[in-house]
C-alpha cells in the first residue's frame, strides 16, 4: 500500500495575489515554483488549450480572478495539473550532449524512489549492486565504478558532488528533476566524472508553501514514509524546507535450515525445517534547508542532510543454482572448483528450483551513516554569475558483517569498517544571458578526502587459528588497516559560440593535479592463553606510498541546428578516472594502479516534431581506453585493482516517444554497448584475455512503455524492460543470461485524491545483477513486488 499525501496551496486560489506584473518583479531564481502556480495560466494552459483547439496564436496574458473561474476553465478545457513543462526540456534539446531528463511527474509515473530505480529508465546506464547498498557502482557506456577507484559516474545533488559509494544508492524524496549525462563531463562539472553524471535537484523553497507526505506499504512487509515541506519565513527573502524518509522491508532471501543441504544428491529430497530472511533493509534519511535571497544580487542555499541505514546480510546466493547455462559452464570444466566438479554438478541439479535460497550461517548486518553539510551561493555580477559550492561529507560504514566461507559451519566472517571525510569547494563564473551567442563557464575545484578502512576476516575455528596465527586463540581477526589521503585541485572551462543561431562550436578543457597517499599494515588480533585482553601480531611490514599525477584533457563539439527542433552534433573528448590504491593487499608493488584514460568520438541527432507529439534522440559512440581498471581477487582476503592496457568500447543509445493523441504516450529507450579487451595480461592469474568481452557491461538494455492519462482521471502505465547478457569474469565463463521484466501501474487521479495499484517484475524473473570475484556467489535482482498508493492534494 502506498499513501501519498501532497500538500500545496490551491493553484488558482493563490494565483490571485500574485499577478503576472508582480511575478516579473521577483528575481528569476526565486520564480520556479511560483511559475507552476501563476505562470501556468500564461504558459502551460495556453499550450494545452492550443493543442486541443489548434489555435495558432494562444493568448498568454490572463489569470482567472477567482477559484470558480479557474474551475470553469478546467471544465471547459479538460485540463488537469499533473505536472509541469519548463524551458529546460527545450534547452536539453539544443544541448549537444546525450542527456536523459525526468521531471517531477515522470519520476512519479516511473516509480523512482531511490537511485537504483533510475537506470531502468535510461539507456546505457546500469547499476551494479554488490549485495549491499553500501557498495553500489554506476556504469554508463562501459565506464564503470569499481572497488578502490573513484566513481566513474558521479552523483550531484543540488550542485554538490557526492563521490562515495554509499551516496550512489541513497533514498530519493522531494525531487524536482533528474538528469543523466552520458559521456565524459570533465570540462562541464567541478568534479571529474569520466563516464557521466547523474544530476538530481530537489524542490527549492519559494513564496509558495507546498509539501508532500508519502506512506508506502507493499509485500515483503514493505513500509516507507517520506515527507517534505517548503515555506517562506520572510516573503521574497528567506525560506525553509524540511524533508525526510524512512524505509523498511523484509529480506528477499530465505536462509534455510534442514536436511541434505547444501550438497544433496539427486535421490535426496531436501527437507526445510526453518528459514529466516537475513537481508532485510531499514533506513532513515532527512534534510533541512534554508534558502536566502536578501536582494536581487545574491542567493544562498544552505543544506544539512543525514542518512542512516541498518540493513541485514549481503544479498548473495549460490550462482550455480540458477536456471541458466551454468550447466554448460560446469560441464566445460566446473569453473568455480575444478577439483570438486561432480559434487558441484549435483548441487546445481538440485538447486535449479531453489531461487533466492541460501544454506549457511548467513545472518549479517550492515550499518551506515552519512552526513552532508553544504552551502551554495550565487552572486549576480554585471556580465556574469559567480557561483560557489562548498560541502563537508562524512560517511561511516560501521560495520558490515557477513558469512565469508558460505558453509553451515561458523568458520569465517567478513567484517568491514570504513570512515571517510571529504571537503570540497567549487567556484566558477558562468554566462548570465542564456540568449547570448557566447556561453562560458570557468572554475576551480578542490577536494580533500581522508579515508580510514579496517577490512577484516574473523577466523572462528581454533585449529585454523593455531596453525596460521601461533599464540592466538579463536576468534582471531586478520585485519588490513589502511589510511588514504587524496587531494585534488583542478581548473576547468566549458565554452561555446553560436553563429547565425544555427552552428555552434563548443570547446572545453581541464587541468588537474592529484596527490594521494596510502598507509597500510596487516595484523592479526585475538586473545591468547597468556593475555586474555588480547594481543596483536604484525603479519606484514607496514608501508606507505605517495604518488602525484597531472591530468590534461579537452573536449570539442560541433553542432548544427537547421530548424528550431532539430540538431545534429559530433564531438571528441578525453576523460579519465583517477589513479588510486588497493587497500587490502600487503604487497606495496601491487597496491598502486594507474589512472584510466579514455578518448571518445560521438555523433548524434536530437529532434522533436508535430507540436511535441514525436521526439527522437540517437547517439553513436566509440571509445578507446588505456589502463582500464579491473578488480581481481588474490584470495578471499585480498583484492587488487589491475590496469588492462587497452580496451575499446562502442555502442549507441536511442530515446523516442510518440503521442498519438493527447491522452496516450508511447516511449522507447534502448542502448547497446560492446566492450572488448584488446590487450590485457592478468598479472594475478598470469593469463591473457585479449579479445574477451569486458565484464560487468550489459550488452543491451531496453525499456518501452505505454502510458495513458485522460481528463477523467484514469491513469495506466505498462513497462517492458530487457537487459542483455553481462559477463561477470574476464574469461567470459561466468555471466548473466538476458532477461526481461514487466511492470504496471494503474490508478485514478483527481485534483485532490488519487489511487494507484502497482506491480514490478510481474513475471517474477530470477536474474543476477553482479558476481563476487573469487567465489561462486552472485547478487540476484528483486523478485515480484506490488503495493497500493493513495495521493491527496490540496
Amino acid at each position: 500500500m502506498h499513501i501519498d499525501l501532497e500538500i500545496h496551496s490551491h493553484i488558482f486560489t493563490l494565483c490571485k495575489p500574485f499577478s503576472c506584473r508582480n511575478l516579473r518583479r521577483i528575481h528569476p531564481k526565486k520564480r520556479p515554483y511560483l511559475t507552476i502556480v501563476c505562470v501556468c495560466l500564461v504558459v502551460f494552459f495556453p499550450i494545452r488549450i492550443w493543442a486541443q483547439t489548434n489555435d495558432p496564436n494562444p493568448k498568454q496574458n490572463g489569470n482567472p480572478e477567482s477559484k470558480t473561474e479557474a474551475e470553469n476553465l478546467k471544465k471547459e478545457t479538460g485540463i488537469r495539473v499533473t505536472g509541469k513543462k519548463d524551458k529546460r526540456d527545450q534547452e536539453i534539446l539544443r544541448t549537444p550532449n546525450s542527456i536523459s531528463r525526468l521531471n517531477e511527474q515522470e519520476i512519479q509515473d516511473a516509480g523512482i524512489n531511490r537511485t537504483n530505480d533510475i537506470d531502468k529508465q535510461v539507456p546505457n546506464f546500469s547499476i551494479i549492486d554488490s549485495g549491499s547498498r553500501n557498495f553500489t557502482y554506476f556504469n554508463i557506456r562501459g565506464m564503470r565504478s569499481i572497488a578502490f577507484s573513484e566513481p566513474a559516474v558521479g552523483l550531484i545533488l543540488d550542485g554538490i558532488p557526492l563521490n562515495d559509494n554509499v551516496a550512489l544508492n541513497t533514498e530519493l524524496y522531494g525531487l524536482e528533476n533528474i538528469e543523466v549525462y552520458r559521456g565524459s563531463q570533465a570540462t562541464l562539472f567541478g568534479k571529474n566524472f569520466q563516464g557521466g553524471v547523474v544530476e538530481i535537484k530537489t524542490k527549492k523553497p519559494t513564496n509558495l508553501p507546498e509539501g508532500k507526505i508519502t506512506l508506502d506499504f507493499g509485500n515483503y512487509k514493505k513500509q516507507e514514509t517520506s515527507v517534505y515541506y517548503n515555506a517562506p519565513i520572510i516573503n521574497d527573502k528567506l525560506f525553509f524546507g524540511v524533508a525526510g524518509k524512512t524505509t523498511e522491508r523484509e529480506g528477499y532471501l530465505s536462509n534455510v535450515t534442514g536436511f541434505y543441504y547444501p550438497n544433496n544428491r539427486p535421490y535426496e529430497l531436501p527437507v526445510e525445517i526453518y528459514k529466516t530472511h537475513p537481508d532485510g533493509r531499514k533506513g532513515r534519511a532527512g534534510r533541512f534547508r534554508l534558502y536566502f535571497t536578501p536582494n536581487e544580487m545574491f542567493e544562498a542555499d544552505l543544506q544539512v542532510s543525514a542518512e542512516s541505514f541498518d540493513d541485514g546480510s549481503l544479498n548473495l546466493v549460490n550462482y550455480l543454482g540458477a536456471k541458466s547455462e551454468r550447466e554448460k559452464a560446469l560441464l566445460q570444466g566446473c569453473v568455480a572448483a575444478p577439483t570438486n566438479c561432480s559434487k558441484l554438478y549435483g548441487t546445481y541439479v538440485n538447486r535449479v528450483n531453489g531461487d533466492r535460497k541460501v544454506y549457511w550461517d548467513y545472518e549479517g548486518k550492515s550499518n551506515v551513516t552519512g552526513n552532508t553539510y553544504s552551502l551554495a551561493t550565487t552572486t549576480k555580477l554585471p556580465f556574469t554569475n559567480l557561483k560557489t559550492a562548498s560541502a563537508i561529507r562524512k560517511m561511516d560504514i560501521d560495520p558490515i558483517t557477513a558469512d565469508s566461507d558460505f558453509t553451515k559451519i561458523d568458520q569465517n566472517r567478513s567484517i568491514y569498517v570504513e570512515k571517510s571525510t571529504t571537503f570540497l569547494n567549487d567556484i566558477y563564473f558562468e554566462s548570465k544571458d542564456k540568449h547570448d551567442p557566447l556561453q562560458f563557464k570557468v572554475g576551480i575545484y578542490a577536494s580533500n578526502k581522508i579515508t580510514n578502512i579496517d577490512q577484516a576476516r574473523e577466523h572462528r575455528v581454533q585449529l585454523y587459528v593455531i596453525n596460521d596465527f601461533p599464540g592466538l586463540s579463536a576468534p582471531t581477526r586478520e585485519k588490513n588497516l589502511s589510511r588514504l589521503h587524496d587531494r585534488n585541485v583542478s581548473f576547468y572551462t566549458h565554452n561555446s559560440y553560436t553563429f547565425f543561431d544555427k552552428f555552434t562550436i563548443t570547446l572545453g578543457a581541464r587541468i588537474e593535479r592529484q596527490e594521494s597517499k596510502l598507509s597500510h599494515t596487516e595484523q592479526a588480533v585475538g586473545v591468547s592463553p597468556f593475555n586474555p585482553i588480547g594481543e596483536t601480531l604484525i603479519l606484514s611490514d607496514p608501508y606507505s606510498i605517495s604518488n602525484r599525477y597531472n591530468y590534461n584533457v579537452s573536449r570539442i563539439i560541433f553542432d548544427y541546428k537547421p530548424i528550431e527542433n532539430l540538431m545534429f552534433f559530433v564531438g571528441f573528448s578525453r576523460g579519465y578516472k583517477n589513479a588510486g590504491y588497493s587497500t587490502v593487499v600487503n604487497q606495496p608493488s601491487k597496491a598502486s594502479f594507474k589512472p584510466e584514460i579514455n578518448d571518445t568520438i560521438e555523433a548524434g541527432i536530437k529532434s522533436e516534431f508535430f507540436k511535441g507529439k514525436f521526439g527522437l534522440k540517437y547517439t553513436q559512440f566509440y571509445t578507446e581506453t588505456q589502463d582500464f581498471h579491473v578488480i581481481r581477487a588474490i584470495n578471499l582476503s585480498q583484492y587488487v585493482n589491475l590496469n588492462a592496457e587497452m580496451v575499446t568500447i562502442r555502442g549507441y543509445e536511442l530515446e523516442s516517444f510518440v503521442k498519438p493523441q493527447k491522452d496516450t504516450k508511447l516511449g522507447l529507450s534502448a542502448g547497446y554497448t560492446e566492450g572488448i579487451f584488446n590487450k590485457f595480461q592478468d598479472t594475478v592469474l598470469n593469463r591473457n584475455f585479449n579479445g574477451k568481452w569486458v565484464h560487468f557491461i550489459p550488452k543491451y538494455d531496453i525499456v518501452s512503455y505505454l502510458q495513458y492519462r485522460n481528463d477523467f482521471g484514469i491513469f495506466f502505465r505498462g513497462e517492458f524492460q530487457a537487459v542483455g547478457q553481462m559477463y561477470f569474469a574476464a574469461d567470459n565463463t561466468v555471466y548473466s543470461d538476458p532477461y526481461y521484466v514487466l511492470n504496471a501501474r494503474i490508478g485514478y487521479e483527481t485534483d485532490k485524491l488519487s489511487a494507484y495499484l502497482y506491480m514490478n517484475n510481474i513475471n517474477d524473473r530470477y536474474y543476477f545483477t553482479s558476481y563476487i570475484d573469487g567465489t561462486f556467489q552472485a547478487v540476484p535482482g528483486a523478485p515480484k513486488t506490488y503495493g497500493f498508493m493513495l495521493t491527496y492534494k490540496i
